[in-house]
């Protein structure tokens, strides 16, 4: 790994009988991957790893014996032909579960994969596990535009591994070649895929800190050449061929290359995959937050959809002055996607820790290069040994932490889900699941105590299952007061308030009036058993507004009864007279109330008798003969236990006016009227008086004029004057 800590060399066999002579190759070859291994300075391997394929996989065999795995692989036999498809990809990914991080694992198979179908979990636990997948195939079931083919060129894409294809007695020759690149501080420095032939041409810096690099080209007609600052390098170089097979891939080494910036130009006639490594203690591995953090550990493999992504990096091997200049998000044709500077950290770089600004994801897999000048000022260049894609995040429930249900009422438990791929969501309780899957929510429709206790709403998604809990309680509501009836009763009659509540729940009934509550059980004014309010005896005091307040542990409701008590009321008709002496005048005094009410007249401020005016009897004042000392306000005045009412009459003296007036000559009636506003005058004759050619009215001044009097035009006349104030009225007598 790019720590170097120690790895797992894991072989994952496919044991069906067609693979006898490989079988035989990788025997011989392992003892000398082992041998060498073993001889090394530095020991990479830790453990090693056998995951031996047919149907079904296993069993895996581990161990940190060398010798023991030479005879794991030597007990090995092939068995029977098989479905041209493997479980290949459940091998793969059994053995990348046991092995270490940052280990070395080789897929030796001539099938494509029947179990294609569990190649995501595998691209999750190779970025995971920061491992790479080789694929030695002898053979493909003859089609490789199949999904099972397809998920090897993915993993192995993905891992920076690749595919090899060999006839069964290369195997060997791929074996010579592992030996070379098992080994510690293996760094990344070029990665593409390409769907078609091509020429690339690339330029890669090598710094001094590389001791070797090597250059594999996968596909037909493999061609690479490299060229140093100089010159093209070739064997008198160093350039060490370490595989070579003419229509399938091409290997070559170089030890302690020059410093400098190298060009490097491939080509193969069909698809094909490029890698470049070398061995350096210099070396980065990426984190991913979703918020800037100072410590790798709180850093995960890869970022999440849909979130800010910081990348922190963590750098072997490089000491200030040396430094990080900016990173690029690659493609995995080796195209930069995205380029972000990174800033000098306070430290200037002496723990090794370097912190990307925010950057968005692409949505398809990326690798991460970095660049930048180590100690010397040479320009160095790294790649992640491992692609990364986004993390679809599992769905995120949330429920409220309680849910308040009220008895034997309607309770609905609700569920939001976040989610970026389809889910299923159910409603569990106790662990057991309620009804069918449910969309957003659970309704209990009469809730009650044995529904009380924790529900959990859970989605389950392709990328994981998000889960919440919520506690529902039950308790009896608040009571609900119906709306108040008020009350009108008379003085001296039993008034009784009442107050219902809505439902069953229990409750406590109080009685308020003016801030203080009424609790007597007896006596005038008492509560009856069934929490109504009594009222004997009624008195006019008793008027107003009463409160009633029903109340539980869980509230309370109020509501305002009135009890109105009302008086006497008096009509008296007319309200205003105009008389002349010796006029009769009648003035008319209704009363009504309970008890029924006595009747009082007065003039002015005087009682007329010491007694009162029966209402039946003698309701009716007449006076006749008037005088003009009758003139002035008569008031009808009614009492009884719920109070007293009255209404005046203006009584108003006008003396009879008598015009003598001989047939022939005209005649002028005037009538005086004041106020504000001025009053209009008419005239009335029986019937109102209009105009004629021998008629003249001035409603303004109140005079009538008429011309050349005839006998007909003998008789009362009345003047009525009017405003928005009242009316009032005299009489003319014309002769």
């Amino acid at each position: 790994g790019s720590d170097g800590s120690a790895s797992t060399l894991a072989f994952v066999f496919d044991v069906t009988g067609s693979m006898y002579d490989d079988l035989k190759q990788v025997i011989d070859g392992a003892s000398r991957i082992l041998e060498k291994t073993l001889n090394r300075r530095t020991r990479p391997i830790k453990n090693f790893v056998l995951v031996p394929f047919h149907d079904p996989i296993g069993p895996v065999s581990i161990t940190t014996d060398p010798k023991k795995f030479q005879q794991d692989l030597q007990e090995l036999f092939v068995q029977g032909g098989g479905d041209c498809p493997e479980m290949s990809v459940g091998a793969i990914k059994k053995a990348l579960e046991v092995s270490l991080p940052g280990s070395f694992i080789y897929v030796f198979t001539d099938a494509r994969a029947k179990d294609y179908r569990l190649k995501r979990d595998v691209l999750q636990l190779v970025q995971l596990r920061q491992s790479q997948v080789v694929f030695v195939l002898t053979g493909d079931c003859g089609d490789r535009s199949q999904p099972g083919y397809k998920a090897y060129e993915e993993i192995a894409a993905t891992s920076s591994g690749q595919i090899f294809h060999l006839d069964k007695q290369q195997v060997n020759e791929v074996l010579k070649w592992v030996e070379e690149t098992i080994q510690t501080m293996k760094v990344h420095l070029l990665s593409s895929n390409h769907d078609s032939a091509q020429e690339n041409l690339w330029e890669v810096p090598f710094d001094p800190s590389l001791r070797e690099v090597t250059v594999s080209l996968s596909g037909p007609s493999p061609q690479i050449e490299l060229r140093d600052p100089l010159h093209v390098v070739g064997v008198e170089q160093g350039l060490k061929e370490l595989l070579n097979i003419p229509n399938s891939a091409r290997v070559v080494n170089l030890k302690f290359p020059t410093p400098g910036a190298w060009n490097l130009k491939v080509s193969c006639s069909g698809r094909h995959t490029l890698r470049v490594t070398g061995v350096s203690n210099l070396d980065f591995r990426a984190g991913f937050s979703s918020a800037p953090v100072k410590e790798f550990n709180h850093t995960r493999e890869r970022p999440i959809k849909g979130l800010p992504a910081y990348v922190l990096l963590k750098c072997t091997g490089l000491k200030p002055p040396g430094h990080l200049s900016h990173v690029e998000l690659m493609s995995g044709s080796g195209r930069s996607l995205r380029t972000v500077q990174v800033p000098l950290p306070s430290d200037l770089g002496q723990i090794g820790l370097w912190s990307v600004p925010e950057i968005r994801t692409p949505s398809q897999s990326f690798f991460i290069k970095a660049t930048g000048r180590d100690e010397e000022g040479y320009r160095f260049q790294r790649l992640s040994s491992v692609s990364y894609t986004n993390i679809v995040p599992p769905p995120a429930v949330n429920m409220p932490d309680v849910v308040k249900g009220i008895y034997m009422q309607p309770a609905v438990i609700h569920c939001s889900v976040e989610s970026d791929i389809p889910y299923r969501l159910r409603f569990a309780r106790s662990g057991r699941t309620l009804g069918a899957e449910k969309f957003f929510s659970w309704e209990i429709q009469h809730a009650s105590a044995e529904d009380e206790g924790f529900y959990e709403c859970i989605a389950q998604s392709g990328a994981g299952q998000g889960h919440a809990l919520t506690q529902l309680t039950v308790t009896e509501p608040p009571p609900v007061l119906k709306p108040a009836v008020n009350v009108t009763s008379l003085v001296g009659s039993v008034a009784v308030l009442t107050c219902k509540v809505e439902g069953t729940m229990r409750y406590n009934l109080t009685w308020h009036r003016a801030g203080r509550a009424i609790r007597a059980r007896s006596g005038r004014v008492r509560l009856l058993s069934n929490s109504s309010l009594q009222i004997s005896s009624v008195q006019l005091q008793d008027a107003g507004a009463y409160y009633c307040v029903a109340s539980n542990a869980h509230g309370d409701s109020r509501t305002t009864v009135w009890l109105f008590v009302p008086g006497p009321t008096v009509v008296l008709h007319p309200q205003s007279q105009v008389f002349s002496r010796g006029d009769e005048i009648r003035l008319v005094c209704s009363a009504s109330g309970s008890p029924p009410p006595l009747l009082f007249w007065s003039h002015g401020n005087t009682f007329l008798a010491n007694r009162p005016l029966n209402l039946h009897q003698q309701g009716v004042l007449t006076i006749s003969g008037a005088i003009p000392e009758d003139a002035g306000n008569y008031t009808c005045l009614a009492s009884n236990l719920a109070g007293t009412a009255s209404q005046s009459v203006l009584l108003t003296y006008a003396e009879q006016q008598v015009l003598l007036v001989a047939v022939g000559d005209d005649a002028t009636l005037q009538c005086q009227a004041s106020g504000t506003p001025l009053p209009l005058v008419h005239w009335f004759k029986k019937l109102e008086v209009g105009s004629a050619p021998f008629v003249e009215q001035d409603v303004h001044r109140g005079t009538l004029h008429i011309r050349r009097v005839q006998d007909v035009d003998a008789g009362q006349y009345s003047c009525v004057a009017s405003s928005p104030a009242g009316t009032s009225s005299g009489t003319v007598s014309l002769q």
